[in-house]
């Protein structure tokens, strides 16, 4: 009988360490999803309460629901030329983010010169020696809206601009 029940404590056993080795990826994956992190603190998220601007690109309003990709985004600087590509992403609506750009762009003396959409939408924009096109789509997998800035700043003209001051594409 001794060798009955240590055969059944040790299939007990073992089925109850294959079923927590299974179930363990679920549940570590499920806590660091939820709310709390492993200290039992609330998780901490760096956020903009109002619209920021791109260092360096101070007529450039970005909504706080967009969170800045660094390694997306490329900035170059020149006496003659400032510019680069900026990328942007967030949960927000698509049409929200359209709206947010033709109501603020307009603020900042820009000038809304075009526009196109299929998949994404494009805004085109422009105000002496700049230009700036925006693009609007959805990620693919994330499901997270996406904005492309690419903006450019002709310094030769002579004319202080508002990035006048060092582009420091880092400094968010």
């Amino acid at each position: 009988m001794d060798q009955a029940q240590a055969a059944n404590s040790f299939r007990y056993s073992f089925c109850f360490w294959v079923i927590l080795l299974l179930l363990l990826p679920l549940i570590a994956g499920c806590a660091r999803a939820g709310g709390l992190s492993w200290r039992g603190e609330a998780p901490t998220e760096k956020t903009h309460t109002e619209p920021f601007s791109p260092a360096g690109f101070y007529d450039l309003l970005i909504p706080s629901e967009l969170t800045w990709s660094r390694e997306k985004s490329m900035v170059v600087r020149t006496k003659s030329f400032a510019g680069g590509v900026l990328y942007f992403s967030g949960r927000v609506d698509i049409n929200s983010l359209v709206d947010y750009f033709t109501t603020t762009m307009p603020r900042n003396n820009w000038r809304l010169v075009g526009s196109a959409q299929d998949r994404n939408v494009m805004l085109v924009f422009t105000k002496p020696h700049k230009n700036a096109t925006i693009v609007i789509g959805r990620a693919d997998l994330t499901g997270r809206t996406e904005a492309q800035i690419h903006i450019t700043d002709d310094l030769s003209q002579g004319q202080k601009s508002s990035s006048s001051a060092p582009a420091r594409p880092f400094a968010f």
